[in-house]
């Protein structure tokens, strides 16, 4: 095998993991320009996480050429790097299908491979689950080494540094693999990043790396495998870069640090990870990698190439311009409120680019504040900005103010101190799956006091409540959801009041009584007000609610409208548990109707998967269709019950 021609593909050809322990050199090096050529291709037909994985291909294959998974333990932070690792465990030929409804996963996951130990999609996660791993082990009194892949970003959040601080007392082998790529997924921000960069940037490492080509160097392209030659050298390696004194804060920490070392030199990266497996207790590798390796464009530009979609076919006719998205629509309009409003203050948690902040960031950059992946200090920090006389405004995915939940009960809501988040990517995102999805946003602030909850209809409404807002000196959510706003952005304009509901439609008989009232909020009251349309054409007198304000309620439209109709549905994109429903039917509890007259159209128990919007949507009984079909196949039961 060792004497394969460099002209043999050797990706489609190997029995991996195994047979990644039996190459030599220029094999290795020839696997890892076919692995980033793979990596391109997938991403321009199906998308992805490209720049990240294009950083990590040799860290991959040092490691599989020197562990066992699954007996050894590989975790990754975020894990958005995992593709190299996927396409090394059986998962080659089904790279295709990453990120497709069905398909794989582009994350970690544990249930679809043993090779995976540990799901992940939020950051600064790996370290903790990792000594949680290793501490069973010991327990089991089971054999194997634990390997967490962090990245600097990952060492931005405080639960990085909570596991780092209980670290010391495992008395078995444990690597953390600090990939430096002086990235996260925008630049790295705060004491730490600048801490590795003093570390990277030092003449230890230009000094160490010389004096590494000089050892590796030597080592034939052709003859033993790798790893064997590499056994020779592991002792020499020790003595260059175990005694350096750069890493002195992980050490602290009771790790014992090795490096910086180039993340791209297999031999040295072969070298380190066989002397760090022999090693009994918390040991550090700091790697220094390039985002993008091998792509120059990526390298150039790693935040563009962080996630990419499939590239389109080429348009035979001028595409129609395309709607702007939500996130742009908030960009746009913190700008214009912050122009006029100097005590406008704006945090993000290390997603600049993801909440459309790029254009404030460089126009505010004094009322700008990115905290790193920190969500907990991001809630506080805030709390404590208004507090200071500020305005505040957290702009934050759904999924990842989830991380801040105990912070806005104890430290906004309490003590009533007016922050504004803006929630976006609520509701379903699509191909990132369930670690992504905005799906409990209404669950767990729903019941909090002191907090109003707004979800616009399109992006004027967004404009309206943003500007309602931070005017408030109140609590607010306004949750969105991704991409693109709705084509009928700005019709039936209606100014927006706190507490006030907006009727889109209505159509009632001669009595005012209706058959159906539909009651919507966000991305549900433009298909709402579509389908009582379709209904009447039917027949069927029926109304479209857009609540607008979820809480507090609008009591006043919304009782009418109830004690009006034969049948109420409630329209909400997020988990029924908990959700929009039950805390309107808590609302009007002093209302004697029947509670079968009550019907919710949300997402079930269960996590929603990856897949498209409409997938997923269409799997659940949620898309405008079947909810049309749904109301009619209710009112049609009604009817021979009322019989």
């Amino acid at each position: 095998m060792t004497k394969q021609s460099p002209k043999t593909n050797l990706l489609d050809t190997l029995n991996f993991p195994e047979d990644v322990k039996t190459l030599n050199r220029r094999d290795m090096e020839q696997l890892a320009q076919e692995i980033r050529d793979r990596l391109k291709d997938v991403t321009d037909k199906v998308g992805g996480h490209l720049a990240s994985n294009l950083g990590v291909v040799e860290l991959t294959l040092a490691l599989h050429s020197i562990f066992d998974s699954p007996k050894d333990k590989f975790l990754w932070d975020t894990s958005h790097q995992c593709y190299v690792h996927k396409m090394l465990t059986g998962r080659l030929d089904q790279m295709y299908t990453i990120k497709k409804y069905k398909g794989l996963s582009g994350f970690s996951k544990i249930s679809e491979s043993e090779h995976d130990t540990f799901g992940a999609g939020h950051a600064s996660t790996s370290l903790s689950a990792a000594l949680g791993v290793a501490h069973g082990l010991e327990l089991n009194n089971l054999d194997g080494s634990v390997v967490a892949v962090v990245g600097d970003g990952g060492l931005s959040g405080g639960m990085a540094y909570e596991a780092l601080n209980n670290a010391a007392r495992l008395n078995r082998n444990f690597i953390c693999i600090l990939n430096d790529n002086n990235m996260s997924i925008s630049h790295p921000v705060g004491s730490m990043s600048e801490y590795i960069t003093s570390v990277r940037t030092s003449k230890v490492y230009n000094t160490m790396r010389n004096k590494f080509e000089r050892i590796f160097g030597r080592i034939p392209m052709i003859g033993e495998p790798l790893v064997r030659k590499i056994e020779k050298t592991v002792d020499r390696l020790r003595s260059i870069v175990i005694d350096t004194k750069v890493g002195v804060l992980f050490e602290e920490f009771g790790f014992k640090y090795l490096g910086p070392i180039d993340g791209h030199n297999l031999p040295v990266l072969i070298a380190a990870l066989k002397f760090a497996k022999s090693y009994k207790g918390p040991i550090m590798i700091h790697l220094m990698t390039t985002k993008g390796k091998g792509l120059p464009e990526a390298e150039d530009d790693p935040v563009k190439y962080h996630g990419v979609s499939a590239k389109a076919p080429v348009a035979l006719t001028p595409a129609k311009p395309k709607p702007p998205t939500y996130t742009q629509v908030f960009g746009s309009e913190i700008v214009n409120i912050a122009e006029k409003d100097p005590k406008i203050m704006v945090i993000t948690p290390a997603m600049r680019e993801g909440s459309g902040l790029v254009q404030y960031s460089e126009q505010f950059p004094d009322r700008y504040f990115d905290v790193g992946i920190a969500e907990e200090h991001a809630v506080t920090f805030a709390a404590g900005l208004a507090k200071g006389g500020a305005k505040p405004v957290l702009a934050i995915y759904s999924t990842f103010l989830q991380r801040g939940y105990d912070q806005i009960i104890h430290d906004c809501c309490i003590q009533k101190l007016p922050v504004v988040f803006a929630l976006d990517r609520a509701g379903l995102v699509g191909a990132d799956g369930p670690t992504h999805h905005g799906m409990f946003d209404y669950n767990y602030l729903l019941p909090i006091p002191n907090m109003t909850i707004l979800a616009p209809k399109d992006g004027t409404e967004l404009r309206q409540m943003m500007q309602w807002a931070c005017d408030s000196n109140e609590i607010v959510s306004i949750r969105y959801p991704r991409g693109a706003v709705p084509e009928q952005d700005g019709q039936l304009l209606a100014p927006f009041q706190i507490q006030k509901a907006q009727v889109l439609t209505e159509n009632p008989d001669s009595n005012n009584r209706l058959d159906v009232t539909i009651l919507a909020a966000g991305s549900y009251a433009w298909p709402s007000h579509t389908i009582a349309e379709a209904l009447a054409e039917k027949g069927i007198h029926a109304a479209a609610i857009n609540l607008r304000t979820v809480k507090p309620l609008d009591q006043v439209t919304v009782r009418d409208y109830v004690s009006r109709s034969r049948e109420i549905f409630i329209l909400e994109e997020g988990n029924g548990i908990g959700g929009i429903a039950p805390y309107i039917l808590h609302q009007l509890s002093d209302m004697d109707i029947p509670l079968n007259r009550f019907h919710q159209i949300a997402h079930p128990d269960r996590f929603a998967d990856h897949g498209s919007v409409d997938q997923l949507k269409e799997e659940v009984g949620m898309t405008q269709d079947q909810i049309f079909n749904t109301i009619c196949t209710v009112l049609e039961s009604s009817r021979v019950s009322a019989r």
